[in-house]
């Protein structure tokens, strides 16, 4: 009797376990299912097309006009990239001695030949201290440029066919209103101060042009506080902090020329 009613229990609590295993199952199979649903739908937008990148829409520089220019002398002198000029045009240095010091002398005429509207009248040359002389265009384009090193820091000279030195050369206005210009080592140039410097009309928008003829637009607010800077190795670079294009940077300036059209 004993064994019976033992196997009726374990019988029992069979049957129980099984009832309760059947009535979870289905809590489990829903608590699954929500599960699921509360996962995130992987539904990718399109992407929006990227704008093209300003060089790919850039008008190839050879086929714009070119208005009058500002020229950066040290970059007329030394070859970094191909664009304005190759390497093998590169002006060779001689060697000239000033004041019994020895000096590379490079002929003006590697930065006068730039110019957009050529080399007419007279030329006002101005050193870093604010003197100016008056010469003849054709002495300013024979004049030689003494130049101890790109890296120095140091002025470079504007000797004279007749032996007048012009030493801390700063710039040149031509009588066309274009001009030469010298950066040095660590120097900065505020764009707005330079145009002022020129008598350059500062509400316009400006082109500034590396030596391998990339070039970016540059309006009031962009040189308002950006401009030119001489970097250690002997390059002059420029640097518009809030401008897109390029994020604002651009190695190895040569010129600046006016929009025409």
């Amino acid at each position: 009797m004993k064994k019976i009613i033992a196997l009726i229990l374990t019988l029992t609590m069979v049957f129980a376990l099984c009832a309760c295993g059947a009535a979870e199952a289905p809590e489990q199979v829903v608590e699954q299912q929500e599960e699921k649903k509360a996962l995130p739908v992987a539904a990718v937008e399109p992407e929006a097309t990227a704008e093209p990148l300003y060089k790919d829409i850039m008008k190839p520089y050879s086929d714009i006009e070119h208005g009058k220019r500002l020229i950066i002398l040290q970059n007329t002198l030394q070859f970094s990239r191909e664009g304005v000029f190759t390497e093998a045009e590169t002006p060779v240095a001689e060697p000239v001695s000033f004041n019994g010091a020895d000096y590379n002398g490079y002929p003006m005429s590697a930065a006068t030949r730039f110019l957009t509207e050529g080399l007419e009248g007279d030329v006002t040359v101005y050193a870093t201290d604010d003197a100016a002389i008056t010469v003849s265009a054709a002495d300013f384009e024979a004049a030689t440029v003494l130049v101890d090193d790109f890296q120095s820091g140091n002025s470079p000279i504007l000797l004279l066919a007749n032996g007048t030195a012009v030493e801390n050369f700063d710039y040149a206005v031509m009588a066309s209103g274009e001009g030469i210009f010298s950066i040095i080592s660590e120097q900065n140039v505020n764009l707005m101060d330079l145009f002022a410097d020129y008598g350059w009309d500062t509400s316009l928008t400006y082109n500034v042009v590396a030596t391998d003829v990339f070039y970016i637009p540059v309006t009031p607010e962009d040189y308002d506080e950006g401009g030119l800077r001489g970097a250690l190795s002997g390059a002059i670079n420029a640097n518009f902090v809030d401008m897109i294009i390029a994020t604002g940077k651009l190695n190895d300036v040569v010129f600046i020329e006016q929009i025409v059209g």
